[in-house]
């Protein structure tokens, strides 16, 4: 007897384009609606470009999730075409991100820790089904994918906290590098401490 299997691929298989390595690709775009959410969303973005505390704080739970390489979103209105910008009779939202691991663990962590700023930047969107419960959202999102048709890492088999990391441990040596030598005693007791530093990087 066989047993068909009607569950829908996983992303990554669905749209290996977006794969390379530890790395994924996601870009999705879609109109929005005009409406207060609308409005709250554009003046969101205008303080996250021009007032730095506001922008500081907004991304602060980004930066914590350290399986992100990046994340932008853009608003549009318009095309550049050989004729000038050509206008699209809405505006749409531009998202973009590179992240490690899986689409369903990624948008999970958009979903449960970055809920209410989710609500916020997605929430005009037409069809927006809502953040929690995540299934949904996964399924807004796909619909609304690009798939990439070229991808490069210069990392492939890092993650972003493999590079972070190795950043971190070469400013390390740098520094120790740059420690007067006279003192064996001191610059053995300077390499200890970088061992010691260098456990959490490994």
């Amino acid at each position: 007897m066989t047993v068909t299997d009607y569950s829908p691929r996983r992303w990554e298989e669905a749209s290996p384009g977006n794969v390379t390595g530890e790395a994924r690709a996601l870009t999705a775009i879609g109109p929005l609606r005009r409406g207060i959410r609308y409005a709250i969303l554009r003046l969101g973005f205008l303080a996250r470009r021009y007032v730095f505390f506001f922008r500081r704080r907004k991304v602060a739970k980004l930066r914590r999730l350290g399986f992100i390489h990046f994340a932008r979103w853009v608003l549009f209105e318009d095309i550049p075409g050989a004729a000038g910008r050509q206008p699209l009779g809405h505006t749409y939202l531009f998202f973009e991100s590179n992240f490690n691991g899986g689409f369903d663990e990624y948008i999970d962590a958009f979903s449960y820790v970055l809920e209410e700023d989710m609500t916020q930047i997605f929430g005009s969107a037409y069809n927006f089904p809502g953040v929690v419960p995540a299934t949904a959202f996964k399924d807004f999102i796909r619909r609304h994918d690009y798939e990439a048709d070229h991808y490069f890492s210069a990392y492939p088999q890092a993650t972003a906290n493999d590079v972070a990391c190795a950043l971190e441990l070469a400013d390390a040596i740098d520094e120790l590098c740059r420690k007067p030598d006279d003192d064996a005693f001191a610059f053995a007791a300077a390499w200890r401490g970088l061992l010691t530093k260098a456990q959490r990087w490994l």
